[in-house]
């Protein structure tokens, strides 16, 4: 019988799912709402495939970027309205002008995040923005092999296990261009429902903003209009609280293959953290880290470089600001009681225990902010 990768590794990226010619392999999230592989020994003829095609079972081509850029659009107010310089929404528009499709991260509604398939300007208007929390993709493997079957350029944008999963299961094709975003760790789209009341979740939620016009402020969309009882910044957000905090990442995040210099992308994308010495003036309306990894790479690039204002920086300096370029974010103690605690109390006071003096400063500073 094929063995996959350990469940400490899997990151869900659903290659072995997608290659499985008895479609004998199944993900089903776990307790934690993490989407990991089943196989069905009844369906299963031991061909092995989902085993070859696991890229944490093989070595990946990894490269050393080319070429490192600071951005941002020229055009202020789409540079505002994005995040990190508004690179990932230009180069999606640029990408659709030229006759290509886009797959990327999307909520969808009732309330799901999900890789969506994109040939409009209009709809790469849902992938923008960060997103804090992983995203399913394992029903865009078949979309994607018609789409590159009809000789159709496409580009997917996702985090570096996703493109690793893609990679594999389409090895150098050319037509397929990949960006990946850099990624500190993911936690489950079960932990963000779950840190909603549930008097909004009956809501028409129909987008949400993790980060809103270059604000730090978390906020969910009814209608086209901001719910005023659900924005708030981030540093008084719960869910955003255990994200930075790292205790609510998939196990593999913690161990990550990908985080590193050498990249497996066509191009990377960021915030350009830790800017030194450089003209642009008005970072805080948002600056792109771009690394150009492949000829791909390149090619995605020069789409957009017109509408950019870009600067060539030395490599040590994005080094220098981002941890997940270097390697993976480090394993808190409080990861494990928030991890043995949920199954028992739910995620809420979980978190309460794992993050009592986060969560106690969090809420003194409301209240003197609120009670001056």
């Amino acid at each position: 019988m094929p063995t996959l990768c350990s469940h400490k590794e899997c990151t869900g990226c659903a290659t072995c799912f997608a290659v499985c010619p008895q479609h004998a392999i199944s993900m089903e999230k776990d307790i934690y709402g993490f989407l990991y592989p089943k196989i069905d020994h009844n369906k299963c003829i031991e061909c092995n495939l989902c085993e070859k095609k696991c890229p944490l079972l093989h070595k990946q081509e990894y490269k050393i970027p080319e070429k490192i850029i600071a951005c941002y659009w020229k055009d202020e107010k789409k540079r505002i309205e994005s995040t990190s310089g508004g690179i990932g929404t230009l180069l999606a528009q640029e990408f659709i002008k030229n006759n290509g499709i886009i797959y990327g991260c999307a909520f969808t509604p009732p309330f799901n995040i999900c890789h969506i398939r994109c040939t409009t300007i209009e709809n790469i208007l849902r992938l923008r923005g960060s997103k804090y929390v992983q995203s399913e993709i394992h029903e865009t493997y078949t979309k994607i092999n018609e789409d590159l079957k009809t000789q159709k350029n496409v580009l997917f944008i996702g985090t570096p296990c996703q493109i690793a999963g893609i990679k594999a299961r389409f090895p150098k094709h050319p037509n397929l261009f990949t960006v990946e975003l850099i990624c500190h760790g993911v936690p489950s789209c079960k932990f963000l429902k779950e840190s909603i009341p549930s008097n909004i979740l009956k809501k028409r939620i129909k987008q949400i903003n993790f980060r809103s016009n270059s604000q730090y402020k978390f906020s969910l969309i009814e209608d086209n209009q901001i719910l005023p009882s659900y924005q708030r910044p981030l540093s008084n957000d719960l869910y955003m609280k255990a994200f930075f905090n790292g205790i609510t990442y998939r196990p593999s995040c913690l161990s990550c293959h990908f985080a590193r210099k050498e990249r497996n992308a066509d191009m990377t994308i960021g915030d350009f953290w830790g800017l030194k010495s450089t003209k642009i003036t008005d970072i805080n309306k948002g600056v792109s880290l771009v690394l150009i990894n492949t000829n791909a790479g390149k090619t995605l690039f020069n789409l957009c470089s017109d509408s950019l204002y870009s600067e060539e920086r030395p490599y040590k300096e994005a080094l220098d600001a981002n941890e997940p370029l270097n390697h993976p974010i480090k394993k808190s103690i409080r990861y494990n009681v928030f991890r043995t605690l949920y199954p028992h109390f739910g995620y809420k006071y979980s978190l309460f225990f794992a993050l009592p003096d986060k969560i106690l400063a969090m809420k003194i500073k409301y209240y003197l902010k609120h009670n001056k």
